[in-house]
């Protein structure tokens, strides 16, 4: 539950390992590259310095980077085709490619022989499969014909007249029937197809006005009704023959089918291997045009996982013995390079980085903030929404949606069980309570009874001082480990800050009575933090030796701090009560179901009134969840984060084959 410590490398070596070496980095999925500051890493003056060592001109000639990516297009192509013909998905097997042994080329080898193998059968099966589909499309539309007897075969051996036999759609025959003056054509409808509706014609016309005719035809969008050659007769024999077509070419597509069926496992591993190539390949292209390197040198800067560093360096040193890699811990670099981050979380916080993420990343030097994010986030749900029946849903819920959504659902049955838990405080099952159901346990009671009320709202506050004394204490930590001394002491979310914000709060206290408090060191915490915030700048210079002290005029340097005064006294002031909002909503989610209760109450019976029960707590579980997560949120990111957590980090991500 932390970040996780990171190692620079510099990895210099041969051009001639080069391509080996970024296979094995993409194969260990270890390595976050990074080639946005070559200049800060000074990457040509080592290339030149490596290269000037190395004795002897270049002998070896790199692959074209553009014929290799062209090579893997193409084969990504011939492998789609493949892959949606055996209705298979390739997966990445990286097994076969640590030893090096199995290249690009090893890979469109294979892929020619599995083309050689597969593409006849299946041009052949495609073939038979739109041979099939047309004798269907052939039987569907002949099945509409009145007459069964009407004979093609005759109508085909007319000496001075030629026919056609095709469908129209309802506009077209209407066209057509406007212009029967002008056809010199016999038009018989002999059939109707209901779904689309069209009219099966036959249309017959004098031989010399055939060219005429068709152009007529097309005019109407007239959908020709073609008979194979051996296919002529009367209609019933076309069918007789049509379906015979249909299941010999069905059986034979069935026989290859079952024939590919045997020997599916060995080409999907064929399939894979050629796929995993030739994603490996693209891959390491694309690193291929980051990387500095040159005739004879190349150098490559990365970060890596303190963990992994031993499994790293093993991996390397069995890829080349030409390599010199150089490791740094990230405290020793340059402050202009940012460190990647990588978040440590456990089997609880796990989910929670999410809601994190929507935020912003942690940068390397902060805290992990999605501990106590998930701690508060919990405990602040569970006590806005306390009821044992209610989280018991959220639990179900949260399982259930697990399938599709692996992060939504783990957060919804910790938030659910945090509910159940607050049932518990609270005596309440569904909304009813211990009046109701005597057998259920309660600590504290009724929310809404009298004497809870004042306390439930006073724990409000007491808890948003507690986890707003932690997010002060988490911002001051962060500011000392980012080296801002100024932040950390002088400013709003700093030491200053905190103690404008105790002494806000100590005041409230003793105004209202309940606590006698000596107002006098109060006033001066306020007004010594507060003006220690307004000098901020000056006084940071002076920490720091800098000058001039002030960067602006001193009117307009005041001018400005007075504002930010004002809105700091403001933005502590909601600080000090938003917390409020917990009990209240602790008690709003109570109240509403008492709506609902006195609603049943005037049910003429039973049925009725469970039913607005129901209703109820379905509103309750909808509606009231979403608000008070919503406002759970909400008091995450805008009264806790603001305090300590920036969220400008980099996130770790180490090169795979398929990102």
């Amino acid at each position: 539950m932390a970040i996780q410590k990171m190692i620079s490398l510099k990895i210099v070596g041969s051009v001639e390992d080069m391509h080996k070496v970024l296979q094995q980095a993409v194969l260990s999925e270890k390595l976050h590259f990074d080639f946005e500051h070559a200049e800060i890493y000074d990457n040509s003056y080592i290339i030149h310095e490596f290269e000037s060592v190395m004795a002897g001109p270049p002998e070896y000639i790199p692959e074209d980077i553009d014929e290799i990516e062209g090579l893997c297009s193409g084969m990504q192509k011939e492998l789609d085709v493949l892959c949606d013909y055996l209705n298979y998905v390739p997966q990445i097997e990286k097994s076969d490619f640590f030893s090096g042994k199995y290249s690009i080329h090893n890979a469109r080898a294979d892929l020619d022989e599995l083309n050689n193998l597969l593409l006849p059968q299946i041009r052949s099966v495609n073939e038979k499969k739109l041979a099939a589909n047309m004798y269907e499309q052939l039987k569907r539309k002949i099945s509409h014909i009145n007459s069964k007897n009407l004979d093609f075969g005759r109508l085909g051996k007319l000496n001075y007249f030629d026919y056609e036999i095709g469908s129209l759609s309802r506009e077209s025959r209407q066209k057509l029937r406007q212009n029967y003056e002008n056809i010199s054509s016999v038009v018989l409808n002999i059939g109707r197809i209901k779904d689309p509706e069209e009219d099966i014609q036959i249309i017959i016309f004098p031989k010399q006005l055939k060219e005429e005719t068709s152009k007529l035809l097309r005019s109407l969008n007239w959908e020709p009704l073609n008979i194979p050659d051996g296919l002529h007769g009367t209609v019933s024999g076309i069918l007789e023959k049509t379906e015979e077509e249909i299941q010999r070419l069905s059986e034979e597509i069935n026989e290859w089918t079952d024939t590919l069926s045997t020997e599916i496992e060995k080409l999907k591993q064929r399939v894979n291997k050629i796929h995993t190539s030739v994603r490996l390949e693209e891959r390491i292209v694309k690193l291929e045009r980051d990387i500095d390197f040159g005739e004879t040198a190349f150098v490559m800067n990365a970060w890596i996982k303190k963990d992994d560093r031993k499994e790293v360096k093993r991996i390397f040193a069995s890829t080349s013995d030409r390599l010199i890699i150089e490791e740094k811990n990230a405290n020793e670099m340059e402050r202009q390079v940012i460190v990647p981050t990588h978040i440590k979380t456990n089997l609880f916080t796990k989910p929670f980085e999410s809601i994190v993420r929507l935020y912003g990343i942690p940068s390397y030097t902060e805290l992990d903030p999605t501990p106590f994010l998930a701690v508060t986030f919990c405990l602040m749900f569970g006590i806005m929404f306390g009821d044992l029946g209610q989280g018991l849903i959220y639990i179900l819920m949260g399982l259930f949606l697990h399938k599709k959504s692996a992060t939504a659902g783990q957060i919804l049955t910790r938030l659910g069980a945090c509910s159940m838990l607050f049932g518990l405080v609270y005596g309440s099952f569904f909304g009813l309570e211990k009046q109701e159901l005597p057998w259920l346990p309660s600590l504290i009671g009724r929310p809404l009874d009298p004497q809870n009320i004042p306390g439930i709202l006073l724990a409000g506050v007491v808890i948003g001082v507690a986890f707003l004394t932690i997010s002060y204490g988490m911002g001051i930590v962060n500011a000392f480990l980012r080296k801002d001394i100024g932040a950390g002491l002088l400013s709003k979310t700093g030491i200053a800050g905190y103690i404008f914000y105790i002494s806000l709060i100590l005041l409230l206290v003793s105004a209202s009575g309940v606590i006698s408090i000596p107002t006098a060191p109060v006033y001066a915490g306020l007004l010594i933090s507060l003006l220690t915030m307004f000098l901020k700048t000056p006084l940071d210079n002076i920490l720091l030796r800098r000058k001039p002290l002030l960067n602006e005029s001193v009117g307009a340097y005041f001018t400005e701090s007075f504002f930010e005064a004002f809105e700091t006294v403001l933005t502590t002031l909601s600080n000090a009560i938003s917390f409020v909002r917990i009990g209240a909503f602790a008690l709003n989610h109570a109240g509403l179901f008492l709506a609902f209760w006195a609603l049943s109450e005037m049910m003429p019976n039973f049925i009725l009134k469970l039913t607005m029960l129901i209703l109820g707590n379905l509103l309750i579980l909808t509606l009231e969840g979403l608000v008070v997560l919503i406002q759970g949120l909400r008091l995450e990111y805008d009264e806790m984060f603001s305090k300590y957590f920036q969220g400008e980090g980099v996130d770790f991500r180490p090169v795979r084959i398929c990102d």
